[in-house]
């Protein structure tokens, strides 16, 4: 038989006292199990993770890059679910020593682990970067102690996995550095006696040489013009240039003026005066000086010429000296150059090698994780499990749902006529009109009009 809902509600107006004891025996039956319940409460640690905190002794690390949040949140939450976390908190705890003692250490270990990463709920927020550990126990001041346990073991356990490997690769590369630094040594050492047997100063020994015979070459050709113009000047023009001399100049004006003196004295004096004698006298040495002049003066013009001569010769001698040391120079320099990159090579090796050695020294001291406590997990008030006041309004739920049902149960049943619908579904027979029950207070008042 389908109900329409003026039925439905007016067979609740006459059974409502059956569907709120059925609905109250539901309601207390939810609020009984809910209290029977075992109590678990939870403890909750924040802990706020920095995700722009960066390696300070990477040297690579990509600038401007953003990190991928979901990535690194979700390493953060293995690493907290981890064995080694959980074994460390399992330990601290004391949930070793409450499992049987006849079972080995080891399952022991792997039982209370179980336990703790049974009990426990790592959540993240939406777009943030705060982790919060959850712990749920029977004890509230356990289940805050614990919260707070595998966050401070995490953030220990996080310092350790990033300078352990560190801490190994400073050791190897401390070990490879004396190997590396004696390979350099033994290049350097190479390099140095074949240069001192050679006797090569300095690596670039072909650039000085050729830089040498450079300068000789314009040495040569100053001297060769030097030269020349001392052949020059011996030669043809030897007259001019003794006659321009200062000195025989000097020289010539003064025997001039001698010989002016003693042409006039010899107007006037015979020969055998004494000023004539001695005027002549005056000028015989006078010439006598002059002579010596040009011929001194020639033979500078000849030594000149000789020494510039003599220097064009040595430079000559120097260059073509200078261009055979540089052809026998040239195998020895291939030689030097294959030496010296063997050098550079070890050396740069040994530089990289000290450098990663320091890199990873570095990392090995780090002491602060990239995580820091926000909220520390406090003794909860309230259980977690089960939420009282959730299973009361189930039950509530529960009984309104029960008490309808048992209703529209009954009716199915014992079916009740209760509205002109019903009258004309029962009986197939329209109803032409529907009489209504009186109001308690318009009876009332007619009942007085009659009276009256």
């Amino acid at each position: 038989m389908m109900m329409n809902p003026m039925d439905l509600l007016a067979a609740l107006q006459a059974r409502w006292r059956t569907a709120a004891m059925i609905g109250g025996i539901l309601f207390l039956m939810i609020a009984i199990l809910a209290f029977i319940q075992p109590r678990q409460y939870m403890g909750t640690a924040s802990l706020l993770l920095d995700l722009s905190q960066t390696d300070p002794t990477d040297t690579n690390t990509a600038q401007g890059v953003k990190p991928d949040t979901d990535s690194i949140l979700g390493t953060q939450t293995d690493i907290i679910r981890s064995g080694k976390v959980m074994n460390a908190v399992a330990k601290e705890a004391g949930f070793v020593d409450a499992q049987p003692a006849d079972l080995p250490a080891n399952a022991r270990l792997q039982n209370a682990a179980t336990v703790v990463s049974k009990n426990m709920l790592v959540t993240t927020g939406r777009q943030s970067n705060v982790l919060q550990i959850q712990y749920l126990d029977p004890d509230p001041q356990v289940a805050a102690k614990v919260a707070n346990l595998i966050a401070k073991i995490y953030m220990r356990e996080q310092v350790e996995l990033r300078a352990s490997p560190a801490r190994g690769s400073a050791k190897w590369f401390d070990q490879q550095t004396e190997e590396v630094r004696r390979r350099y040594e033994l290049a350097q050492k190479k390099l140095s006696d074949f240069q001192r047997a050679h006797d090569i100063i300095g690596i670039n020994r072909m650039d000085l040489e050729a830089e040498k015979l450079k300068n000789m070459s314009y040495q040569l050709t100053q001297a060769q013009a030097e030269a020349a113009a001392a052949r020059s000047k011996a030669g043809a023009g030897a007259v001019s240039d003794i006659e321009g001399s200062l000195i025989v100049q000097n020289l010539q004006e003064q025997v001039a003026e001698q010989s002016a003196k003693v042409s006039e004295l010899q107007k006037t004096l015979g020969p055998n005066h004494p000023s004539m004698a001695a005027a002549n006298a005056q000028l015989s040495e006078l010439q006598s000086k002059l002579a010596s002049a040009r011929a001194s003066q020639a033979g500078a013009v000849n030594a000149n010429s000789v020494a510039a001569n003599r220097r064009e010769g040595d430079l000559k001698s120097n260059m073509a000296g200078q261009e055979d040391r540089m052809i026998r120079m040239s195998d020895v320099q291939d030689q030097l150059m294959v030496m010296q990159r063997d050098v550079d090579a070890a050396r740069q090796t040994y530089d990289t090698v000290r450098q990663r050695f320091n890199e990873a020294a570095l990392k090995s001291q780090i002491s602060q994780p990239n995580a820091s406590p926000l909220d520390e997990a406090t003794v909860p008030l309230l259980p977690a499990k089960p939420n009282i006041m959730l299973w009361l309004i189930g039950g509530v739920a529960l009984g309104l749902i029960g008490g309808i049902a048992a209703i529209i149960l009954m009716e199915i049943i014992h079916p009740r006529v209760r509205s002109a619908a019903g009258v004309a579904r029962a009986t197939e027979v329209d109803v032409i009109t529907e009489l209504m029950p009186v109001p308690v207070r318009q009876a009332k008042f007619f009942k007085q009009q009659e009276a009256a």
